[in-house]
């Protein structure tokens, strides 16, 4: 899910601030693009996109090709409002012109070539620098760009995701039914949490206490997984990376994400039954409520449930909204929360919810008011080294965010945050004009760095950006995260007139 490219011990997301007077100055001219803001999450998460670089994960389970895992610390910040800033400029304002001086500068000091990037003003959509803008290359999780713009878009912001009980009275049956929502908690919804806004024992109270009001103690139970159809795991994807805990079969309804283990270890896995163990949870939760369950079903994740004629909704949990958990699927670059938007993308659109359509329903959602006819995708995460997106799509979508009123223009505030949370915790620490101003989404693999979102320059021009490699050497991936990250910087530093 996550990706990063040096070894990492837990730790908190939010080190001490630094001075970021200039920065803080710079964005007050502006205000934010949107009134998104990047609220962090209490509590340890962990996160991957790289294997073998997390210590004390298991050797034996190192995959082909190999991509590498990152442990994402535990942030502690309360609920510290960081949206994106707001260019100080407008349209008639002097284009910078030395941009293409100062990027040049740092890809010929580089020890990797290769790259494809683009820069493009936010406002004015100019293209202030491009070089192999349109070859498309490996993205890795940049590919969650764009599922979260298509996300936005096609189901929106505001929409949340049930998950319901229904009873039906001819066969004294009642079906737990997942509707999408693979962040659930096994306890009490909490409306202050995105992970666990929902949770399967107040779904169970609730459930009990209808039961009751009918004066049933006694039911039949069954799982119905059938918002999602076709196969549930990729054959692009590993099963060894379940254990690692990259990813997990995608069904429609999951506590944490399928994760297993305490919380406070320095990595998880994933459980290869996800719809299965929420069932399990439930049915004990709605025991300990005072209802008896008999004749319990196969509880395997195909399965329907019975046919009558019209099952009763008895009680019902929601997920956080769309656009809440699109910030948390790119702030922990979670590939699990990713495919699962990419199912529910091609819901809206018409179509079956299924790992084979979420690709196809991602890229036409965005379609309609952006070209990705080089973009190819195979998954909504970005573990595929087969998807291919090019730096020029990546920069056209968010341009469109930054200058759009509807869900998707909040986007670019929903990125991890430059030197405070998620995947750029560590990253731009020691950059004043960087650190806090850069918003971004990162992309790793094993061979394969990349990062694309938006940064406000030193004139108080917003600029959106996507810097792509692919194919490097193992032992240059590092150094190519270094160039990727002194772009972006200089960007910062720059007026560049």
């Amino acid at each position: 899910m996550n990706d990063t490219d040096a070894p990492q011990n837990p730790s908190d997301s939010g080190s001490p601030r630094r001075d970021r007077r200039e920065a803080t100055s710079r964005r007050k001219k502006g205000g934010a693009i949107t009134a998104g803001t990047i609220v962090l999450v209490l509590g340890a998460y962990a996160a991957v996109d790289a294997y073998d670089l997390v210590p004390g994960l298991p050797s034996v389970l190192t995959t082909e090709p190999q991509v590498e895992v990152q442990t994402v610390p535990a942030p502690q910040a309360h609920a510290q409002q960081v949206p994106a800033p707001a260019s100080a400029v407008d349209d008639s304002a002097p284009v910078p012109t030395q941009i293409p001086k100062t990027i040049d500068a740092v890809l010929k000091d580089s020890k990797v070539k290769g790259f494809g990037l683009e820069v493009r003003d936010g406002i004015s959509d100019d293209v202030l620098y491009a070089k192999d803008e349109t070859k498309p290359r490996t993205p890795a999780s940049v590919t969650k760009v764009l599922t979260a713009a298509a996300s936005l878009s096609a189901i929106g912001g505001e929409t949340r995701l049930a998950t319901t009980t229904d009873f039906d009275a001819d066969t004294n049956t009642l079906t737990l039914t997942g509707g999408g929502d693979v962040l659930l908690s096994a306890g009490d919804s909490d409306a202050g949490s995105v992970n666990g806004h929902g949770g399967l024992r107040t779904l169970a109270e609730d459930t009990a206490a209808a039961l009751e009001e009918q004066n049933i103690t006694e039911v039949a139970l069954d799982l119905d997984t059938s918002r999602y159809v076709g196969e549930d795991f990729d054959s692009g994807w590993s099963r060894s990376d379940i254990a690692k805990g990259v990813i997990t079969p995608i069904q429609p309804i999951m506590v944490d994400t399928a994760y297993v283990g305490s919380k406070d270890a320095e990595w998880r896995g994933r459980t290869e039954h996800p719809a299965k163990d929420a069932f399990s949870i439930f049915e004990k939760e709605l025991k300990k409520a005072g209802i008896t369950v008999t004749e319990a079903t196969d509880r395997s994740e195909s399965e329907t449930p019975s046919e009558s004629e019209s099952p009763k909704e008895l009680a019902r949990v929601e997920s956080a909204t769309i656009s809440e958990i699109v910030e948390y699927a790119l702030v922990h670059s979670d590939n699990v929360v990713a495919e699962m938007l990419g199912n529910e993308v091609a819901i809206a659109q018409g179509q079956d919810g299924s790992l084979e359509n979420g690709p196809k329903a991602v890229l036409e959602a965005l379609g309609e008011s952006v070209d990705l006819g080089r973009t190819h995708l195979v998954d909504t995460s970005g573990l595929s080294y087969d998807n291919r997106i090019a730096p020029h799509d990546l920069t056209t979508v968010l341009q469109a965010s930054v200058v759009a009123d509807d869900s998707l223009a909040g986007l670019v505030s929903y990125f991890p945050v430059g030197g405070l949370t998620g995947t750029l915790h560590d990253r731009f620490l020691d950059e004043r004009n960087a650190s806090g101003v850069v918003h971004a989404k990162t992309g790793t693999l094993s061979t394969v760095t990349s990062l694309a979102g938006g940064v406000l320059d030193a004139e108080g021009r917003y600029l959106v950006f996507s810097i792509q490699i692919d194919d490097v050497d193992k032992d240059k991936i590092l150094e190519a995260r270094k160039t990727v990250d002194d772009i972006v910087t200089a960007l910062a530093n720059c007026g560049c007139r």
